[in-house]
């Protein structure tokens, strides 16, 4: 077909649905009805779409790869006010349990984001969010800022990162070496996650500061289909003046980085299984 037949072949299509659209508006009431089903468009993709239904079946998708099971006493998807989920329990692969008394979202969410783009953005506030493993024991509120993008063939995001800060931060049963560190009440922390492929996550900084202890971590996490499995590459640098570390100072000297005034840890193995080591 040369370029001539299909300049005619293109006109001549436009020129037809150009005449099927001039003689369908004059079809009497051809207006209300589209300003109603426009309406009626608008209601159910912000008020009648099963969103909860299909968050639910995600959840499920995740708990395959996370959890031993992930429950929620309470699920309500608001397109255009905030969004609630209450008594969130979730029992991780190691027998860790996550408990989030109360959540407030809001974000982008509509079938384009559902079932074209599969990118989301938003806002968390996470009130009463505890983590209960063997020993270690964490409690702390959060708000978390989110824009992710995700393929349908991987379970994790693809690109985008992760914002939060943390108030109210305490954290026990952390032990390095066989040295038990005390208790530990953090007023703030602040970091930021970056998602790359699929299967890594970038620590691009986590800084905590309180009367107690202040210092910074980063680093990566390499993501495994089995998350347990996921390893770690994590730095932690404490500053050394932290108060928390008064009665330890002639234990930690040899932990001092020299040239330094931090004490820097590190953290490897696999999420299931961490290994705390100075250096």
């Amino acid at each position: 077909m040369n370029v001539s037949n299909f300049k005619i072949i293109l006109k001549n299509f436009f020129s037809r649905i150009y005449n099927f659209l001039k003689e369908i508006v004059t079809v009497q009431y051809f207006w209300h009805y589209f300003v109603l089903s426009f309406v009626l468009v608008i209601l159910f993709v912000f008020f009648t779409f099963p969103y909860e239904i299909i968050i639910q079946n995600q959840i499920k998708k995740a708990e395959q790869n996370i959890a031993n099971y992930i429950s929620i006493g309470k699920l309500k998807i608001h397109t255009i006010t905030d969004s609630i989920a209450e008594d969130i329990v979730i029992e991780l692969k190691n027998g860790s349990e996550i408990t989030l008394q109360n959540v407030l979202f809001n974000f982008t969410i509509n079938p384009v984001s559902l079932f074209i783009t599969h990118h989301y953005g938003g806002t968390l506030n996470i009130h009463n969010l505890n983590i209960n493993g063997e020993k270690l024991k964490v409690k702390t509120n959060a708000v978390i800022l989110y824009d992710l993008k995700f393929n349908k063939q991987m379970p994790y995001p693809v690109d985008g990162n992760i914002i939060t800060t943390m108030k109210d931060f305490s954290i026990k049963g952390i032990s390095i070496q066989g040295f038990e560190i005390p208790d530990i009440q953090i007023s703030q922390i602040k970091s930021e996650l970056l998602f790359d492929k699929g299967n890594m996550i970038n620590i691009k900084y986590l800084l905590f500061t309180g009367s107690e202890i202040k210092g910074n971590a980063y680093g990566t996490i390499t993501l495994s289909n089995y998350f347990q499995n996921s390893s770690l590459n994590i730095t932690i640098q404490i500053d050394s003046q932290s108060s928390i570390l008064d009665d330890y100072k002639v234990l930690l000297e040899s932990m001092i980085k020299p040239g330094t005034k931090n004490i820097t840890i590190k953290i490897t193995g696999t999420i299931g299984n961490p290994n705390f080591a100075a250096q």
